[in-house]
């Protein structure tokens, strides 16, 4: 009888290799996890959402694990209502079904004036119904004409510009210290024959002023419902992901692990 006896010297000091590597193979099962996650959620979208922008899709962000820090992250980040400079406030209320949103940069500038009541949002109102872009939204330019023209920035801030020239002459031919105006809540005899106006931004237009436009209407709050239920639709993704993901992970450590045991038998 012939036999041939296979035996590896090494099997004890790979397998020691190994387990010092656990804790690497985790870390990046984990993040590989957040990126399918990522990746779910930005193709979820379109179907939760009215033409979300590629800016709304790409504020969804991951975070890596790390050996010492065994958790992966794939979220929406928070706006930051204080500074005025919201990060993702556009999908956010909508994924979570938010009763409120936090204020975006024009709302917050508008309350910091006083135009705009604390905690109010405001909506787009009549003159924007055919002035909406490709996505549904608003315009920038739009935006900046109103924090322009009333002025909402002060001058230490960042971007502060005064009151552009046309504007000003616009305003002069009309009698008026501007040609765009705000009504906060309350009663008021502002529209045309002395008539209440909706709390809004407004811009007077017309050789003497006499046709108002509805910028903007203010609202005590924005409700929202859940239209994507994002935890769900990374768990499947990952669930879906997780037998491709573990094969390669451990694949790539295995070929690591027995080329460090070669080396250090040469």
């Amino acid at each position: 009888m012939i036999n041939a006896v296979v035996t590896y010297q090494h099997i004890p000091r790979s397998l020691r290799r190994l387990r010092a590597e656990l804790p690497g193979v985790a870390a990046r099962m984990l993040t590989e996890f957040a990126r399918v996650g990522t990746d779910a959620t930005q193709r979820a979208m379109p179907q939760a959402f009215d033409r979300p922008t590629p800016f709304t899709t790409r504020r969804v962000v991951w975070q890596a694990a790390t050996r010492t820090d065994l958790r992966s992250v794939t979220a929406i980040p928070e706006s930051n209502e204080a500074a005025g400079k919201p990060t993702s406030e556009y999908m956010r209320p909508g994924a979570l079904g938010a009763a409120r949103r936090n204020q975006k940069k024009t709302e917050f500038l508008l309350s910091r004036r006083g135009f705009l009541p604390a905690g109010w949002v405001m909506v787009p109102g009549s003159f924007m119904k055919d002035k909406k872009d490709g996505y549904g939204n608003v315009p920038g330019s739009y935006y900046k004409q109103v924090i322009r023209s009333l002025q909402i920035r002060q001058a230490g801030d960042r971007y502060f510009k005064g009151i552009s020239k046309a504007s000003q002459a616009r305003a002069g031919r009309m009698g008026v210290a501007s040609e765009f105006f705000a009504v906060g809540q309350g009663r008021n005899t502002l529209a045309k024959g002395g008539g209440w106006l909706p709390p809004g931004v407004y811009r007077r237009a017309g050789r003497k002023g006499e046709r108002l436009e509805q910028y903007f209407v203010f609202m005590p709050r924005a409700s929202y419902k859940k239209r994507l239920d994002m935890p769900k639709v990374v768990l499947a993704a990952v669930q879906a992901k997780a037998p491709a993901v573990w094969q390669s992970v451990m694949r790539d450590v295995a070929t690591r692990v027995m080329e460090k045991a070669g080396r250090a038998a040469a």
